[in-house]
């Protein structure tokens, strides 16, 4: 199964999976990466596909090895996407409260999913993964929330992104606006654009309900939400911005701190209108896309040049009652 508008993914002279490149399109005065059209649907295929092929070319995985993930989603779908497709065997540890989707399509690309406790959200899959992957020899863990390999791969993304920018005549960008999850996208692609032109300034995004980047990194008082979460129905980081704001500080992101010019917070309310908007204009995208585009578009407005990214689909939500209409 690939993305829609995608081709299917070429491979190179050792098997090995070659993304094609997405977009970078102009939207609402706004550049964005298409990142939800790779072929698992996520900007999580470049992290998976570098892992993956890094450790089958170096042969710390052999064919038919194990590889362990802790996820919230997309991450979890870009592994077993890529490693059934490679030989190699994915177990994903999720949160049980992810959305339906996100297991049935785990499942679907032959993946072992476990299922770990809502209460204990998405730093209990990371901590069970990591307790599953030392319980015997040879069972590889990526963790992808503090690996440095996710910063290489989105570093890739970062020179994908300059090479189409020049290709099209846009001029240095002002500002590069990305949600943290596990800090990849911000701190790869932004830090390899960011060293290209300095004055480029990496601005962090989160959700109103889970600021805490903004109370840890930049040591702010952040207020609490003005309005309750849209939903009713209980999730261990109460928000609707699923893949962001997953209850940590990466260690990604602590690590490259001072790559960060800022950090912005948003409501679910936002998020949720901006997604709707976002889906109705032709971009079948998930609420992070939403959410990097509320902070992307009204700094845009100012007349900056503005880079932001559309994460994933919205193929994994539908069951959300938030977009049950879409």
């Amino acid at each position: 199964m690939t993305a829609q508008g995608t081709k299917d993914p070429e491979r190179d002279r050792g098997g090995a999976a070659v993304l094609p490149r997405t977009p970078l399109a102009s939207v609402d005065g706004v550049w964005v990466k298409m990142e939800y059209l790779n072929p698992s649907g996520s900007v999580k295929d470049r992290v998976a596909t570098h892992v993956l092929r890094r450790g089958l070319e170096s042969g710390s995985l052999p064919p038919g090895s194990e590889v362990v993930e802790p996820t919230s989603g997309n991450a979890g779908i870009a592994l077993a996407f890529w490693a059934e497709r490679l030989g190699l065997r994915a177990v994903v540890f999720m949160p049980e409260n992810m959305t339906e989707e996100r297991q049935r399509i785990i499942r679907g690309h032959g993946a072992r999913l476990v299922l770990t406790p809502e209460s204990d959200g998405v730093v209990g899959a990371i901590r069970r993964a990591r307790e599953y992957a030392l319980e015997r020899p040879g069972r590889f863990l990526f963790d992808q929330f503090d690996d440095e390999a996710g910063v290489e791969a989105q570093a890739a993304l970062g020179n994908e992104v300059l090479e189409q920018a020049g290709e099209q005549g846009i001029g240095p960008f002002d500002l590069v606006i990305a949600g943290v999850g596990t800090g990849g996208t911000i701190i790869g692609a932004g830090g390899t654009i960011k060293a290209r032109h300095p004055r480029t300034r990496l601005i962090a995004v989160e959700p109103e309900a889970s600021p805490l980047v903004c109370r840890q990194l930049f040591s702010r008082v952040c207020p609490p939400p003005a309005l309750p979460p849209l939903h009713e129905y209980p999730m261990a980081v109460c928000h609707l911005q699923e893949g962001i704001g997953d209850g940590l500080v990466p260690g990604i992101v602590r690590r490259h701190r001072h790559l960060l010019d800022d950090a912005v917070l948003v409501s679910d309310q936002e998020a949720h209108e901006e997604t709707l908007r976002l889906n109705r204009a032709g971009f079948p995208v998930g609420p992070s896309s939403g959410t990097n585009m509320t902070v992307a578009r009204r700094l845009a407005a100012g007349g900056a040049t503005v880079l932001t990214f559309f994460p994933d689909r919205m193929d994994r939500y539908r069951s959300l009652p938030e977009f049950k209409d879409l």
